[in-house]
């Protein structure tokens, strides 16, 4: 749950920007931290999370030009320059409130295609932005129909395949839409919930497969062969293999592969390919030739040759990525970017159409990220842009990876920022909990992390069973443990940490959005002695309206999220921490956006209405303009300054003041302990 499940997993590409806050009754006043006299400069707020001087680049198909992201006026708006920049970027947007989202061109240099919701719903509308003019033309319907880009093509540069739920919003139709004259045809009509897959073969789009989600929370596949109308299934996927990932990548441009990632059988994924010939003649249990099998946990794509669209690199990703090349054309450039990224690691995110000019962004855990050009010809780069350049006069902290084992021996890989303040012995914690929960941490920058190890705590986050990316067995260690197992990993997360001499066992902070809010609420109901505090944003407190209340077009998928929840073995109010407010004493900050679709808002009120009732010292904080996630900088930075504020009081770490921050967000306090600003 960036929410819980499986859009089905809530929440992806989610910027955590935190909630709210509470003076606790019952906690302690604030702690002194050990420091010793001259302490790093408080870097702050708006320099880790307020608008990036430059993201979102994205070359266009010549590479000629770029586009990319960039504050008018304290908002992002999209911007158009040459690459080499001999004339003055100009802006294509006029965006006052909320921020512009990204956009990429058209296969043929003449659009670009972005999207839009309407303050957080998440029914999003495709649009086509003319990079002459700026003019924005919407393709898809303004209000209450949620669209997906699903395929473009070099093929057919003036056309794009998009899926919407406007004829029922459970599932999605999926339609050919022409870029220029914004009219569509139908391509797919969606039965018995079927989601498919659309690519550009012999000539036209075509429908190649479908899947099906099965009651006990398994799918199948069926194949349709170029040209032929007919289907056939050829590959079965059990529960716990639909729930690790295992899933089909597409065909090869020609129709003549058919490339997936499967982890049937084993822990570990591997890529696999069919020959369409095989596809034929076989059903269910189609032989697979092995590409290549994870040695240590996720696999994913990383680049795929343009023409023939065959993955050509992979990246495995444990605690730590590396690169697998599977064609030696592609070595020489992978070892010169190796060079060039030196400690850094390095994601080519876009390419020119004749594949010469690279778009690769560098990244480390201690520096801001940059914008590089790399140019195969000359096996050359050169730095384009700095992210976020004035992170650089400030001391970031490094990211460590560990290893240890939960109460009954299953591994727990987790990344730790120790606090840039100096002082001796364990000092205070704060446990980041992701959502999900099937997503994970990574390694790498963390405006969180170093928000907090610069105001004097340890940060902790770790990839507790339920998490992706570190094999099957430990994905599927989390179904049915929701309020059990999971949370035991947090507690064995936090007992290691205090084993080590890190942490300060009387000052320890639980913290999360979705299900990591949720996490955050049952540390505090289950574990009520052992965190003297806990922040929880967009978190459910009730798992059984949790459920009642999803979105219709994740309906799917539920069939896999109740049976990784547990549904029908479990009880459903033993799990949910509204049912043991009782047991609270320490302080909550809580927080939600009103346009939230995936955790309905009635989840933080219900439960801050119990604590209020009770005389609970809560603070319970709503944004009317924001859906699952902060999206305008104003309300992220509030945010912020209020754990600030709120871990302060009740972990004894520092803060930058307040100033005017809350003033200039959305926010609307309903319950409030913390002191007046």
């Amino acid at each position: 749950m960036n929410g819980c499940a499986s859009e089905p997993e809530m929440g992806k590409g989610w910027r955590w920007v935190a909630a709210l806050g509470s003076l606790a009754l019952l906690a302690p006043l604030a702690w002194p931290v050990s420091v010793q006299a001259s302490q790093p400069e408080l870097i702050p707020r708006e320099v880790l999370f307020g608008n990036a001087e430059i993201t979102g680049l994205d070359l266009s198909p010549d590479g000629k030009q770029l586009i990319y992201l960039a504050p008018y006026q304290g908002v992002m708006n999209l911007w158009i320059r040459d690459l080499e920049g001999r004339r003055p970027p100009r802006r294509l947007t006029n965006q006052r409130d909320r921020p512009q989202w990204g956009a990429s061109w058209t296969q043929d240099g003449r659009y670009l295609i972005s999207a839009r919701d309407n303050q957080g719903d998440e029914n999003t509308v495709i649009t086509r932005i003319d990079p002459a003019s700026g003019v924005i033309t919407e393709l898809t319907p303004q209000r209450g129909v949620k669209a997906a880009l699903v395929g473009m093509s070099r093929d057919a540069p003036g056309e794009l395949v998009v899926a919407m739920n406007e004829r029922d919003p459970r599932f999605f139709d999926m339609y050919v839409i022409d870029v220029e004259s914004g009219e569509r045809r139908l391509l797919y009509r969606a039965e018995d919930g079927h989601n498919v897959d659309v690519q550009w073969l012999d000539g036209n789009w075509q429908v190649t497969i479908r899947k099906r989600m099965l009651p006990d929370g398994g799918s199948t596949f069926d194949v349709r062969r170029p040209g032929s109308d007919s289907w056939h299934p050829f590959l079965n996927l059990s529960f716990e293999d639909e729930s690790s990932g295992s899933g089909l990548m597409g065909f090869s441009r020609d129709g003549r592969w058919l490339y997936a990632m499967l982890s049937v059988g084993e822990d570990m994924p591997r890529l696999v390919r069919w020959n369409k010939d095989q596809l034929a003649d076989c059903t269910a249990a189609c032989p697979s030739e092995l590409i290549h099998r994870s040695s240590s946990g996720v696999l994913a794509g990383s680049l795929s040759d343009l023409e023939t669209r065959e993955p050509v690199v992979l990246t495995e990703i444990a605690l730590r990525s590396k690169r697998i090349v599977l064609r030696p054309d592609f070595d020489q450039d992978l070892a010169g970017l190796e060079t060039l990224a030196a400690d850094r690691e390095f994601t080519v995110v876009d390419r020119t159409r004749d594949d010469q000019l690279w778009l690769v962004l560098l990244s480390s855990d201690h520096a801001g990220p940059e914008y590089w050009l790399w140019d195969r010809r000359d096996q050359n780069g050169r730095k384009l842009f700095s992210v976020q350049s004035s992170l650089d006069r400030y001391q970031l902290a490094p990211m460590e990876s560990w290893t240890f084992k939960a109460r009954d021996g299953l591994p727990l890989y987790a990344y730790l920022t120790r606090t840039t303040l100096a002082g001796s012995g364990p000092q205070p914690l704060v446990l980041l909990v992701h959502g999900g929960p099937r997503a994970r941490d990574y390694w790498g920058l963390d405006p969180m992390h170093q928000l907090l190890a610069n105001r004097g705590y340890h940060v902790l986050s770790v990839n507790y069973r339920g998490s992706t990316g570190f094999g099957k067995a430990h994905l599927t260690a989390g179904n049915g443990e929701w309020y059990a197992a999971m949370q035991d990993d947090l507690v064995d997360a936090v007992d290691w940490a205090i084993d080590q001499g890190i942490a300060d066992p009387k000052r320890v902070a639980i913290m999360g959005a979705s299900y990591g809010g949720y996490a955050a609420l049952a540390g505090l109901t289950r574990d009520p002695e052992l965190f003297a505090a806990a922040v929880a944003q967009v978190g459910p407190s009730n798992v059984r309206t949790l459920l009642d209340t999803l979105p219709p077009y994740w309906e799917a998928g539920r069939a896999n999220l109740e049976r990784s929840i547990g549904v029908g073995e479990v009880d459903l109010d033993a799990i949910s921490p509204l049912s043991h407010v009782d047991r609270i004493q320490r302080p909550l900050l809580l927080g939600h956006g009103a346009n939230d679709p995936r955790v309905k808002l009635q989840e933080s009120e219900a439960i801050a209405a119990a604590m209020d009732e009770r005389g609970l010292a809560v603070d319970f904080v709503v944004f009317p303009d924001e859906g699952h996630g902060i999206a305008q900088p104003g309300n992220a930075l509030a945010m912020n300054a209020l754990v600030e504020a709120f871990l302060k009081q009740h972990l004894g770490g520092r803060a930058e003041p307040l100033g005017a921050v809350l003033k200039n967000s959305s926010m609307e306090w309903r319950l409030r302990s913390l002191p007046e600003p």
